[in-house]
Order: structure tokens, then C-alpha cells, then sequence
């Protein structure tokens, strides 16, 4: 050690000098406390020898200074006493000094004290060396977190979020939250929720999460089916973490043009679905392995179809909410929420943005009531959805027939094939066995997106592939009655004989072409659909189409609505092949 020996009597300051170097130890001396301020501040030791009596400036005194000045540093500092000076000794150690000898010195006591205060020099360094060490790791780790954060809220996009069918609520039980929730809308409008949560909490439950957003985003806007964002999530998992990490999800897609809302859940607690009185009509619990566990192809990966006709709200929550314990260990559990929801409420209020924001205050405030101060220690995440919205809507609105009617009336110029200038075209033919597993209209939109003129009406184009090539698809080759589905189970039924028949389809052919053509400087997308099959009686539903009627049968609500978005929609031959003229920048267009 580098030991400060500080006495005003020469004899003393020699003797305990020699003593210390004897020992093995670096002595530097000082006369007084003033010297020995000064000879600190240059050399810096580690341990001050000190008299408690001396001129100019007392031990004490320049006790204190060194102190002051040595901050959070620890200088043990030792004082040399003599009889009658034990006040002197009392005040310098209520001030800061370490520990005392008395004169004369005992040179086997001043061994054992310097051997001691080595070792706690040592110690002292050791717990400096892992403080400065932990305050590294501390600092790295709340860097990775800062990283991890911003990925998240540039991968979840933010702005998504506020959509005005769904109001959500997520508080993280640490800095990062391992619960996920992202939403978005494919070009048909329908709305794609997704709940997840990562096994664990904070940063590792955070990373567990974050795969599944590539592509539950670039699949929902290219408008997959959630059994396909679910096939490919799953294999994403598998893919990035690893083995013993899984995560549990809920993906709902609330569908207002076709009635429906489809759910998922694996792992997640049971999604709650309330009609317009806030009461429980259907309940929706994990019926399927958390993804990452097994295989894609070893999952069920079909929802539960819930099809609507009045309005309602769906609740979907993670473990975090009704587990959450306050300091007597009781949960907060389902039936609190429950109430929750309906607390303050005019029972019958249609579901608003304004009611679904109402109910998740009103449960913040009802958890933090039962915590009555504790901290959740999982992660909580909520989500209230709502279906059957009447400023929602996006299905046929009242004026749509007679617009109908009047717009399939309406002809396309006589000399438009001449002088229609094609600035590109995109053309496809899918044969029986593509059909079984090609995603035909998601993968055709991953092109459509990529054109200019076509980039601001993509939910347009979506619905009106969608409708002509299911037309093509379930009446042309696979001969099913729309009529079915206004049976009780109907819907059911008919996509039960849908995937029988489409598995079982000998042969069939379905051609679709995209042609972006130029006519008089107005841009123009013409759509060309055509099948294999035997066609239909076009000319009697334009019959019943122009009386005012929508038919019933083959080509019914879907075409009508496809009219309603186009220029013109005529069926050619046997009614196995459909043309649709569509401006893309048409004041018609606009308004849908």
C-alpha cells in the first residue's frame, strides 16, 4: 500500500516511516495537516497515518478536508493518539476518521490494523470494480432496451392502432412489454386484430414477439386469410427462436362486407363476444397449441366463424389482466371485467369508438382500484373490438341498386377497343390442381400494388378480383348454390362442400387478365375473368337486376356490389366470362 505517515515530532514520524517499509508498504511523509493535504492531493494514497495534535492545521481538520475531497472514494484514515487527547480523537472520528492507535505505538497492534485495513482496501476495490461493472451492464442493457423499444414501435406501426373499430390497452409489467398487439385492414377492408403474448416479460418476451409482425402486416395488406398469416407466423417462430420458446396468440379479422368475424386463439384466455347490452352470447377459448411448439401443418389452423346481423363487441385480454393479485393474493378475475365493462353504461347504445374507449378507462381504473397500489407483475394487454357498426358499414348502401342498374346500362364508347391505348398488361391461368393451394387473389394484389395509377383504389380492386373469381371459382367449376347459405348452418355447409369439392375437382381452368389501358387521356382497368364451367343465365339477372331486384341465386349481392364499383361489368357468351371497365380516378370511384 501507499501509506501517508503525517506527525509534527521527527522521532515518531521516522520510526513509523521505517516500520511501514519494513512491512513492505510505500511511506510518504507529512509534518502537519496542511502538508498532509497537500501531499494527498498529489500522491493520492491509500491509507493516512495521522498525529490528532499537530501545528498549523490538527489532524482532524485535514481529516475532514480529504474526506470532502476523496468523495465517494473511500481513504481510510488512522489516527496516532496520545493520553489526553481523547476529545480531540472523539470529534475526529464523529467527522469521518476510520480508526486510532494510542502513542506509544505498539508495532504488533499497528501490523494487525494495517493488515486489516488491507484487506478491507481489497474488499473495497473488488465492490468498486463490480459497481462499475454493473453500471456498464445496466447501461448496455437499457441501450438493447432503448433498440428493442423503437423496434417495436416502428414494426407494430402505431399509427395502425388507432383505428376507430377497435380501442386497446397495454401496461408492461417492466420497461418492455412481452404482450403484442398490432392491427390492419387487407385491401377488402376487413379488419385484422392480432393478440400475442411471449412466455416470460420485459426485453426476452419482447424479442419473442416480434416475428410475428412481418408477416401478419405484408400478408393482411395483400389480403391473406388469417389461416394463412397463421401458417406463416407459426413457421416464423420456428424458424427465429429457439427450441422451448413459443408465443400465444389471438388473431381475429372482423369482416363488415361479408358479416363475419373470424377467431383464433391459442394459449390466450377466452375471447368474450358481447352483444349490443354488453351481455355474453359466445365465448371463444384456446382450442389449439401456442405457436412455435409444432409444425405448421400440425395445427388446426381454422377459426371459429361467428356470423352477424346485430352489432356487439368483442374482448380479447392477456393472462396479465385477470390474474393481475393484489397484496392479500386475491385475482382480479374474469367476472370484475366483465362487470367492468357494463359499469356506467345506457345499456342498448350502439358499439361507437366512443363507447369501446369508455370500457377500457373504465377498466384501467377498476384494475388499479383492486391493486390498490401494487405493481401487476405480468404483462397486461386488452383489446375491445366491435362488428355491426352502422357508420362502419361498407357493405351495399340503400342507393346501390338503382346506381346499379343504371351504370350496367351504360355503354363503353363504340370506338374504345380501337383507340384504348395498353400501357401494360398482367395475365394469369390457373389450372384445377393450382387452385388447391394457390392464393390467387392476395398474389395478384402483390402486383396491382405496384402500380401508380392503382396504389389509392387497391380495397376497390380487391373486392371486385375477390368477387369474380369466387364466382368463377364456387359457381363455374365447383357448382355451388348461393342459396344454401341462407339455410340455418348454411354458411357452413357451403364452405364444408366447398373444400370437399374443390379437393375432388377433376379438372377446371379459370383465366384472369389485367390490362391498364389509356383512352383519351383517362386511365382505365379493364378485368377479363373467365372458367371452365358451363356458365349462367346472364340475361335474366339483368333483367331482374334492372326491375330492382337483386337475384337470389348464382350471381347475386356480390356482383351487384361489384356493379356499384364499376364503369361496366358485361358477361359474354355463356356467362363464363365476365368484363369489368373500372376508372381508378372516377368521381364514382372516389365515393366508394
Amino acid at each position: 500500500m501507499k501509506i501517508l505517515v503525517v506527525d509534527d515530532t521527527e522521532a515518531i514520524l521516522l520510526l513509523i516511516s521505517r516500520f511501514v517499509e519494513a512491512l513492505g508498504h510505500q511511506a510518504i511523509l507529512a509534518r502537519n495537516g496542511q502538508e498532509a493535504i497537500e501531499v494527498w492531493r498529489q500522491t493520492r494514497p491509500d491509507l493516512v497515518l495521522m498525529d490528532v495534535m499537530m501545528p498549523i492545521m490538527s489532524g482532524p481538520e485535514a481529516a475532514v478536508v480529504i474526506k470532502a475531497e476523496a468523495g465517494a472514494t473511500w481513504v481510510p484514515i488512522v489516527f496516532v493518539t496520545g493520553v489526553g487527547e481523547e476529545n480531540a480523537l472523539a470529534d475526529a472520528i464523529e467527522r469521518g476518521a476510520d480508526d486510532y492507535i494510542n502513542k506509544p505505538v505498539n508495532f504488533r497492534v499497528l501490523e494487525a490494523k494495517l493488515k486489516a485495513v488491507g484487506r478491507t482496501l481489497e474488499l473495497n476495490r473488488q465492490v468498486r470494480e463490480q459497481s462499475k461493472t454493473l453500471a456498464d451492464y445496466y447501461e448496455r442493457a437499457e441501450e438493447e432496451k432503448r433498440v428493442v423499444r423503437h423496434l417495436m414501435d416502428q414494426m407494430v406501426n402505431s399509427e395502425r392502432l388507432a383505428d376507430p373499430q377497435f380501442q386497446y390497452w397495454l401496461s408492461a409489467a417492466e420497461s418492455l412489454s412481452g404482450d403484442l398487439i398490432a392491427a390492419a385492414r387487407t385491401p377488402g377492408q376487413a379488419l385484422h386484430i392480432l393478440l400475442a403474448d411471449g412466455i416470460g416479460h420485459g426485453l426476452t418476451a419482447a424479442l419473442n414477439v416480434l416475428p410475428l409482425t412481418q408477416p401478419f402486416y405484408s400478408m393482411t395488406e395483400k389480403g391473406y386469410s388469417i389461416t394463412d398469416i397463421l401458417f406463416e407466423m407459426n413457421a416464423k417462430v420456428r424458424q427465429v427462436l429457439p427450441i422451448g420458446r413459443f408465443v400465444c396468440v389471438s388473431l381475429i379479422s372482423i369482416d363488415e362486407v361479408g358479416g363475419t368475424v373470424e377467431i383464433w386463439n391459442a394459449g390466450m384466455p377466452p375471447i368474450q363476444i358481447l352483444d349490443r347490452n354488453k351481455q355474453v352470447v359466445r365465448v371463444c377459448s384456446s382450442s389449439n397449441l401456442p405457436l412455435g411448439i409444432v409444425p405448421s401443418h400440425s395445427l388446426d389452423l381454422s377459426p371459429e366463424r361467428i356470423y352477424f346481423k346485430e352489432p356487439g363487441f368483442i374482448v380479447a385480454y392477456s393472462d396479465g389482466l385477470v390474474e393481475a393479485r393484489n397484496a392479500s393474493g386475491a385475482e382480479f378475475g374474469l367476472p370484475a371485467l366483465l362487470q367492468t365493462l357494463i359499469a356506467d353504461d345506457e345499456t342498448g347504445l350502439p358499439p361507437t369508438t366512443a363507447e369501446q374507449t369508455r370500457m377500457v378507462a373504465q377498466t384501467k381504473i377498476a384494475l388499479a382500484d383492486f391493486l390498490a397500489g401494487e405493481q401487476h407483475h405480468d404483462d397486461v394487454s386488452l383489446v375491445i373490438a366491435s362488428f355491426g357498426q352502422e357508420d362502419m358499414d361498407v357493405a351495399l348502401p340503400a342507393d346501390t341498386v338503382p346506381r346499379a342498374a343504371e351504370l350496367a346500362l351504360q355503354e363503353i364508347p363504340a370506338d374504345f377497343n380501337l383507340l384504348a391505348e395498353c400501357n401494360w398488361r398482367y395475365s394469369l391461368a390457373i389450372s384445377a390442381e393450382e387452385l388447391r393451394y394457390l392464393n390467387t387473389i392476395p398474389f395478384m394484389m402483390s402486383f396491382v400494388k405496384e402500380i401508380k395509377a392503382l396504389s389509392e383504389v387497391q380495397s376497390d380492386i380487391f373486392l371486385i378480383l375477390t368477387e369474380l373469381f369466387v364466382n368463377a371459382v364456387d359457381h363455374g367449376l365447383l357448382l355451388l348454390e348461393s342459396s344454401m347459405k341462407t339455410q340455418p348452418d348454411g354458411m357452413e355447409q357451403y364452405l364444408s362442400q366447398r373444400a370437399e369439392r374443390l379437393a375432388a375437382l377433376p379438372e377446371g381452368r379459370i383465366e384472369i387478365d389485367l390490362l391498364g389501358l389509356r383512352y383519351k387521356e383517362q386511365q382505365v382497368l379493364k378485368i377479363r375473368v373467365k372458367d371452365s364451367g358451363n356458365g349462367f343465365d346472364w340475361a335474366n339477372s339483368y333483367a331482374k337486376l334492372a326491375a330492382g331486384g337483386l337475384p337470389s341465386g348464382t350471381h347475386g349481392r356480390g356482383i351487384a356490389l361489384v356493379r356499384a364499383l364499376s364503369l361496366k361489368v358485361q358477361f359474354i357468351g355463356l356467362g363464363n366470362e365476365v368484363e369489368v371497365y373500372y376508372l381508378p380516378k372516377s368521381p364514382a370511384a372516389a365515393q366508394h
